[in-house]
């Protein structure tokens, strides 16, 4: 019988007759249970919650679990290492794990059924960074692709990264030269430590984040990414040097921490959001993502050139039908709507 596949709170596979079942990303805990093994393509929280699930084997990048169990303050338990382009065996599929770029120890993953061949992309990003290498192509033929799409629509717009960058850094250097400290709202992992490596290069500054940042940037850093950054949690007031300083905030962030509400400062936030929302309560706002964009998703979809597409996160319906109609590829989104509003129900 043929592998079946579908979106169940993570992808799922299930191999007849055998009876075998892996999903890979969960998005609950229980979607994990009575499957046989999960697979956990990076350390954002919301594609690793199967991570401290000691019930299932999970089998994930040494780096990904590393960095979830600096970003949650959680362990990562019954997790199997896997090293990029070494294939592993799950009963008697082959398994293995490429780079996607996006962060330190994310992967695509892909599943060699005897059917059927499918990658399943997780987050990426298509370029090289500083921080992260671009994701690679698989070397083998793909029938399914299964890709992300948070940023699949083409009229989110999006410069190119180091215009971005450019631009936070002539913010920065505007509001030094008035007195004013930088102050930027960004993701603990990823974002942060792409702009601090930037940062580094660029300019002569202290910069400042929080722990939780600050424990990250190290494991970046021993990977071979050069981070110059300060803790604020473990400063004192006397040690902060307000000349020539930059802080940056965890994203949710809204009050300043307390060294600096006796200085003078300006907001921003760095997301790709800012391509589509305005962010009122920040002086700027600069679209800058470690995901692909849409010209970037399409260029890797023809590159790989599978016999199937589906789309997962964000746009899906979008990107799929940019697909259908550009590229005539078979695609839809693997998460289909439960239910299309009635013409009632619309009006």
């Amino acid at each position: 019988m043929p592998t079946v596949f579908k979106y169940d709170k993570g992808i799922k596979f299930l191999k007849k007759p055998e009876n075998l079942t892996l999903i890979a990303d969960p998005t609950t805990a229980k979607a994990a249970n009575n499957c046989d093994a999960a697979f956990i393509s990076h350390a954002h929280t919301d594609h690793s919650i199967a991570f401290p699930n000691e019930g299932i084997k999970v089998f994930a990048t040494k780096i990904a679990s590393e960095l979830y169990e600096k970003l949650t303050s959680r362990k990562a338990k019954n997790t199997h290492f896997v090293e990029y382009d070494k294939s592993l065996k799950i009963e008697d599929i082959e398994v293995e794990f490429i780079q996607a770029g996006h962060l330190l120890g994310a992967a695509q993953i892909i599943f060699y059924f005897e059917d059927i061949t499918v990658c399943y992309t997780g987050d990426l990003s298509t370029v090289d960074m500083i921080s992260v290498p671009k994701a690679t192509i698989p070397k083998e033929d793909i029938d399914i692709l299964i890709i992300e799409a948070t940023y699949g629509k083409s009229d989110l717009f999006f410069e190119s990264r180091e215009t971005i960058k450019i631009s936070v850094l002539n913010w920065i250097a505007e509001n030094l030269q008035k007195n004013r400290i930088p102050v930027i709202n960004i993701g603990h992992l990823g974002g942060a430590q792409e702009l601090i490596a930037f940062l580094n290069e660029m300019l002569s500054v202290d910069i400042y984040c929080d722990d939780r940042t600050s424990e990250i940037n190290k494991i970046y850093k021993r990977e071979g990414t050069n981070l110059q950054w300060n803790s604020f949690d473990i400063l004192n007031d006397e040690e902060f040097k307000e000349k020539n300083s930059i802080c940056l905030l965890p994203r949710a962030a809204k009050e300043l921490p307390e060294f600096l509400k006796d200085h003078k400062t300006s907001r921003s936030i760095v997301t790709g959001q800012a391509s589509r929302f305005a962010f009122s309560n920040f002086e700027q706002a600069f679209p800058f993502s470690m995901h692909a964009n849409c010209n970037e998703l399409l260029e890797h979809i023809k590159a790989i050139n599978p016999k199937n597409v589906y789309t997962l996160y964000g746009f899906d319906s979008e990107l799929s039908a940019i697909v259908r109609q550009k590229m005539k590829i078979p695609s839809r989104p693997l998460k289909l709507a439960k239910k299309k509003f009635t013409l009632e129900e619309f009006l």
